[in-house]
């Protein structure tokens, strides 16, 4: 019995740490979907990530994910006062290319932080009177950030994230889907 019971416990030793090292590895495809925190609006995010190479660096089980990030937020905020009523609309839309270094610090989750580069398109829009004369701005630019973030995953294909760092917002939840 005790044999068994030593039998059963090395496999399920063996199958914890095996899993642990296939969340992420070189091949693995991530497609994230998410939605941000921020006091106005909901920011909403999807991510492209592929592990192209392992032991990144000269580290024993640190792998090297790279991908696409494509990120929107929008808001109005309506005004009214003194028998004037008008808003504004902001918008910014976030396309980058996204570099994470993934490490299991912790069994059965997905570690990781890293940079990412892009260009933020974002507008501004008066609506009210003299519209016409009021300038509605575009804005945005380039923009470098990082990001550290964790996956759990649910079953081989299916689990959930949080992100915090530079994106769409400053922090992000959302289900990932591995392939």
């Amino acid at each position: 019995m005790r044999k068994l019971a030593l039998i059963i416990a090395a496999v399920a030793c063996f199958s914890v740490s095996s899993n642990a090292q296939e969340m992420f590895v070189k091949g693995t495809q991530l497609i994230k979907l998410g939605i941000g925190v921020n006091g106005n609006g909901t920011p909403l995010d999807i991510s492209y990530e592929k592990g192209v190479k392992e032991d990144f660096l000269g580290v024993d089980g640190l792998v090297l994910g790279l991908g696409g990030n494509l990120g929107y937020y929008g808001y109005k905020e309506d005004f009214a006062g003194y028998g004037i009523n008008y808003s504004w609309k902001y918008t910014n839309i976030i396309v980058g290319a996204r570099a994470l270094a993934h490490y299991p610090l912790i069994d059965k989750l997905d570690t990781y932080a890293g940079l990412m580069l892009g260009y933020n398109v974002a507008s501004t829009k008066y609506d009210g009177p003299n519209s016409s004369s009021i300038a509605s701005p575009s804005v945005g630019g380039f923009v470098l950030g990082g990001v550290a973030g964790a996956r759990y995953e649910f079953s081989q294909t299916f689990g959930a994230y949080v992100e915090a760092g530079f994106g769409i917002s400053n922090v992000s939840l959302g289900i990932a889907y591995k392939f």
